[in-house]
């Protein structure tokens, strides 16, 4: 590459920028993805976890199945089992100190649906982004690496984090609170598992129910709806994050953009600040079964980037799917020819529905990520 490179005078940083892909995150726990939506697998790898560490399948094969494609109706019809298999880094029911990877096949990738997107990219998806920094040889089939399915090995391995959380004593809770025109009271306080009982996963019977013939409609006229996910974590102890670029909001912000289809994020009562006085939003200290709390929690359980206490709370926005049947305009990539398009395939008719586990478990894996990083030991933290 270097030769051909100096021919056509594009410098060699500019070929490794263009052609090289980077797929990881964290602090001392590291997390990687490989894989594409149609290729033979997804996978990833979770490193940085001591030896010991007790690893439950049968709770991760649980995140898995909240995730999963073909799950209910109102989720993609893509038939997907989502079986896993741990190729390294545990030896029986423990972590042996080496890399955990993971891999899930692709067992229903229909790769033809796409074959039209390589000259007429989808609006508001990716199919753009990806040809102004891939060219020719991007990946398009089912949004190659920038799909959704790229989310199944994230909730794999961050489900692990999850459980070691629990182990500590830390719960962390995910659900839909708005899909559309329904809108949840912020004032509910639902279990870690309790959305999943509802095929909206809005925790509430009324909300479900309004949620669903939304969905239906929506379903019918060929559209789509955004929603925001609310989750809380509770049981985190004071001191957890680093003042800035470390900060609690910092680190899980960037996990929440790393979902596809996440457009923004608040902490506490996040933009709602914008209307308040600070009279309102005061968060008082109160001294309560020894230990300090305040009397409300405007902040989300975090103050100047450090957790406080209290539970952490923030809300993500999900734009509606992109992938949509009524007719869109797009251009070619080649020509600038315009042409009216209809996307094939299957796709979510709500995005969120199956977005809830992925913010959940990746909530848990920046935290403890944060909390394995910490100046001090760790927080007592235990892996078994």
């Amino acid at each position: 590459m270097g030769s051909g490179a100096a021919r056509t005078g594009i410098s060699f940083y500019t070929c490794f920028r263009y052609y090289s892909v980077h797929f990881s995150t964290g602090i001392s726990l590291r997390l990687s993805l490989f894989g594409s939506s149609h290729g033979e697998a997804v996978g990833g790898t979770l490193d940085g976890l001591p030896s010991g560490t007790r690893v439950e399948v049968n709770e991760i094969r649980k995140w898995f199945d909240y995730r999963r494609p073909g799950s209910g109706r109102y989720t993609s019809q893509r038939k997907e089992g989502d079986e896993f298999r741990i190729v390294s880094g545990v030896s029986g029911d423990y972590t042996d100190g080496g890399p955990v990877t993971m891999m899930i096949g692709n067992s229903d990738a229909i790769p033809k649906h796409y074959d039209e997107l390589r000259e007429f990219p989808r609006p508001g998806h990716s199919d753009i982004s990806q040809f102004y920094k891939y060219g020719e040889f991007r990946n398009i089939a089912g949004g190659g690496f920038f799909s959704g399915r790229m989310t199944a090995p994230m909730v794999g391995l961050s489900s692990i984090a999850l459980l070691i959380l629990n182990r500590n004593g830390i719960s962390i809770s995910s659900y839909i609170d708005s899909m559309g025109s329904v809108v949840l009271s912020q004032d509910i306080n639902p279990g870690p598992h309790e959305a999943y009982s509802f095929p909206s996963r809005i925790p509430d019977h009324d909300g479900d129910m309004k949620a669903q013939q939304l969905l239906t409609k929506a379903m019918g006229e060929g559209d789509s709806l955004g929603a925001t996910i609310t989750t809380i974590v509770r049981g985190i102890p004071p001191g957890v994050g680093e003042p800035f670029f470390d900060s609690v909001e910092s680190h899980v912000s960037r996990l929440m953009f790393s979902i596809p289809g996440v457009k923004g994020i608040e902490f506490g009562t996040g933009f709602g600040f914008s209307a308040r006085k600070g009279s309102e939003v005061k968060d008082e200290f109160s001294y309560e079964d020894g230990r300090i709390v305040t009397l409300a929690n405007n902040n989300g359980g975090i103050l100047g980037g450090i957790t406080n206490g209290m539970p952490v709370k923030h809300r993500v926005v999900m734009k509606p799917t992109s992938s949509i049947r009524t007719a869109m305009k797009s251009v070619s990539v080649s020509s600038g020819e315009t042409k009216e398009i209809r996307v094939s395939g299957r796709h979510d008719p709500c995005i969120a529905i199956r977005a809830v586990p992925v913010v959940q478990t990746l909530t848990a894996y920046a935290i403890l990520d944060l909390m394995v990083s910490a100046r001090e030991p760790s927080f007592g933290l235990k892996f078994r």
